[in-house]
């Protein structure tokens, strides 16, 4: 099997999922794919270490996992992490609305059949066991469609395809790195609570190897608004590959030529409880190293180039029976099972629209259910000019009971 064949296989396996991630029996990553706003790279590997470590998971097995302080990303993010092969390991993560409780890493399936004990205290127990049920049996579905094909998991996992697949990974990433200014770059961002995130970039072109310097040292200690380093991390792989135009090819060889300083117990580092803020900080972060790299890269910088950053927004709508997200992200909105709530008569569209200038969304709530709007990140350089409302009142983020005849409205300038 060459590198072209290895990379194609890989993420046509990886792409039937939102975000996940092949490794070797030695935690080495081999592929990797996140397709949502929120990028979970390096917090499946650490997922990953944790279990394998403590649990030793066998073909067949099946563990999942949450814990925002121990390796997870948010409650309702669920991490599973499987082997298809003694040296091939599938580690993806899935949304699930209805978890809103802490699960260590713990056995769901093994040898291929469900845990009792714990399918009976996780799930049967469970107010909405039916949903949780449903979106187990699913993702073991997906795994088990993936197991059959026994011939192609045993080429991914061979050494000796491996080997060859990082190495031609790290001559394409180096190639990519020399196109590219070295030198560095640093810039800095107030938090709305005025805590500073600094970030200084540095490519160096080394005698003998090429690397990414990322140093958030001078960065304001945790206080109430921080994220863990792996969420961090996971934001800043994702802005790198793709500025270098690697995105197709994230594996181990790509990671190791970067490399990141994240002082101890600061708001880059220190986990959330919650993981309440992971998704804003990491927007921001991802942010600050696109800047960076742009301006190191351009013919025209300015040393003291002022960042701001962009406007983004992502909020989920909760119910029982249906939950949808809205995005604004990068000028754009992106709304994910939105026709179903009106189809499911949930919500009345009043009012979607978008100029050149702006981009306005105004839905009505039909239903008594119990249900929610979660705002998960709410990055606004104007209040004035862009506004989230319940029944105009504004809205910050956290999460917001919903009754029938709320409306909600938001408005976006572009």
């Amino acid at each position: 099997m060459n590198p072209k064949q290895y990379k194609q296989l890989s993420r046509q396996f990886l792409e039937n999922f939102t975000g996940a991630s092949f490794v070797n029996n030695d935690g080495i990553l081999l592929a990797s794919v996140d397709q949502s706003n929120e990028k979970l790279t390096t917090t499946r590997l650490v997922a990953f270490q944790i279990i394998k470590k403590y649990l030793a998971p066998k073909p067949l097995d099946l563990f999942i996992m949450n814990d925002p302080d121990n390796g997870g990303y948010n409650f309702s993010k669920i991490i599973f992490v499987t082997a298809l092969d003694p040296d091939l390991y599938l580690i993806w993560n899935e949304n699930c609305p209805v978890i809103d409780f802490k699960i260590p890493p713990t056995p769901i399936y093994e040898k291929n059949k469900k845990n009792q004990f714990v399918w009976s205290a996780l799930v049967e127990a469970h107010p909405l066991a039916h949903i949780l049920g449903a979106f187990f049996e699913k993702q073991k579905l997906l795994v088990d469609n993936l197991s059959q094909h026994r011939e192609l998991i045993q080429q991914l996992s061979t050494t000796k395809f491996q080997n060859i697949w990082l190495k031609s990974t790290q001559d394409i990433f180096d190639q990519q790195l020399q196109n590219k200014a070295f030198g560095s770059f640093e810039c800095s961002y107030k938090t709305k609570n005025m805590q500073l995130i600094k970030l200084k970039l540095t490519a160096e072109d080394r005698q003998t190897v090429r690397l990414l310097q990322l140093d958030f040292s001078n960065t304001s200690p945790a206080s109430d608004y921080h994220a863990a380093s792996h969420v961090i991390e996971s934001g800043l792989i994702h802005q790198i590959i793709r500025f270098y135009e690697v995105s197709d090819f994230l594996n181990q060889a790509i990671l190791d030529k970067i490399r990141i300083t994240l002082p101890p117990k600061s708001i880059v580092s220190k986990s959330h409880s919650l993981g309440e803020h992971n998704q804003e900080i990491q927007s921001i972060c991802g942010q600050l190293c696109l800047h960076n790299l742009q301006q190191l890269n351009s013919q025209s910088r300015k040393v003291a180039s002022q960042f701001e950053v962009d406007p983004e927004v992502h909020i989920e709508f909760l119910h029982p029976e249906q939950s949808s997200t809205f995005s604004f992200y990068q000028k754009n909105l992106s709304i994910g099972g939105f026709e179903d709530l009106i189809e499911k008569k949930l919500i009345d569209l009043e009012k979607m629209q978008k100029t050149d200038q702006q981009l306005h969304v105004r839905f009505r709530v039909l239903t008594n259910s119990p249900q929610s709007l979660k705002i998960k990140t709410h990055l606004i350089v104007n209040d004035k000019d862009s506004i989230s409302k319940i029944n105009n009142q504004a809205l910050g983020k956290g999460i917001y009971p919903l009754q029938q005849n709320d409306v909600i409205e938001m408005k976006f300038i572009l």
